[in-house]
């Protein structure tokens, strides 16, 4: 299977300029399930890339701690205070008032840094999202342990597993995932029937017909912690500014990678970090007229 490449030509006709009589509703609203008090970066870098990528208005529903952090980081986010669970994660218990939020948003992203609550509120919200879902890091693990179904409540699912996630998933091993990925991503997106962005070198996008894409942009700087982080909240602001969902993975990969090879020519694939990748994409939106 040869999968087609994600071209700069075909991102930057899915990204229109934005009409001059825009406002903040225009672009939409993605509420964000993400932190813990052990994982409270991945909360804020998740919410910057939602930013950076467009959508209008981002909410972070979490605990104090990650509230705190990223407010600092990008005080343009609205918050969820969440009551803590026994791990110092998103409680149960929160779950009405995150269906509440959740009824009036264009997108989720359910998982970064969510550890073990993951499991608590995942089904919930899967259940009645009928509005584009990003599920990632601790949202696939929990997916993977049985805690709730690959399903929404009727919007496009959009998962972005790295090749370990994806083994849990599948109940294989790295090795075996990396074995063929092409392959295997068109196979298990048309099984679960879901977008797919198998994350790694020359990351995969396939399609709910098995439909396979391969992004060209990227290196080997963003192997570290948190880059996932960024790409989930991108596609995620993406989603919720109105781009459809197989458009936003696809967009989002590619515009995650070129921010990488900006970041790495200002700072190098050893020195950059996941916090740069955002500032590198707005320079990217700057020199496209978006």
């Amino acid at each position: 299977m040869t999968p087609q490449l994600i071209t700069s030509a075909a991102v930057w006709q899915a990204l229109a300029p934005r009409p001059p009589q825009s406002h903040k509703g225009t672009f939409g609203r993605v509420l964000i399930a993400a932190g813990s008090a052990r994982y409270r970066g991945a909360a804020a870098l998740c919410c910057e890339g939602a930013l950076r990528a467009g959508a209008g208005i981002v909410t972070l529903a979490s605990v104090e701690p990650v509230l705190a952090l990223t407010l600092a980081r990008t005080p343009e986010c609205t918050l969820l205070p969440c009551t803590p669970d026994e791990a110092a994660g998103i409680s149960a218990q929160n779950l009405p008032a995150l269906l509440e939020t959740l009824a009036a948003c264009t997108a989720l992203v359910l998982g970064p840094g969510l550890g073990s609550a993951a499991e608590a509120i995942g089904a919930g919200l899967l259940e009645a999202a009928r509005c584009p879902v990003v599920l990632d890091a601790d949202g696939l693990n929990a997916a993977a342990s049985g805690a709730f179904p690959l399903k929404t409540g009727g919007g496009p699912l959009i998962l972005t597993p790295h090749p370990g996630e994806m083994a849990r998933l599948c109940g294989l091993t790295p090795a075996q995932v990396n074995a063929d990925r092409p392959a295997l991503a068109a196979r298990m997106a048309r099984e679960w029937g879901c977008i797919l962005v198998l994350k790694g070198h020359a990351t995969l996008v396939a399609a709910p017909d098995g439909a396979l894409w391969v992004n060209t942009t990227g290196n080997p700087g963003l192997a570290r912690g948190g880059s996932g982080d960024v790409l989930a909240g991108m596609i995620g602001g993406l989603c919720a500014a109105g781009l459809p969902a197989l458009e936003a993975a696809k967009c989002g990969v590619w515009l995650h990678g070129a921010a990488a090879d900006r970041a790495a020519a200002h700072r190098g694939q050893w020195g950059m970090l996941p916090s740069d990748l955002p500032a590198a994409l707005g320079e990217l939106f700057a020199e496209n007229g978006r």
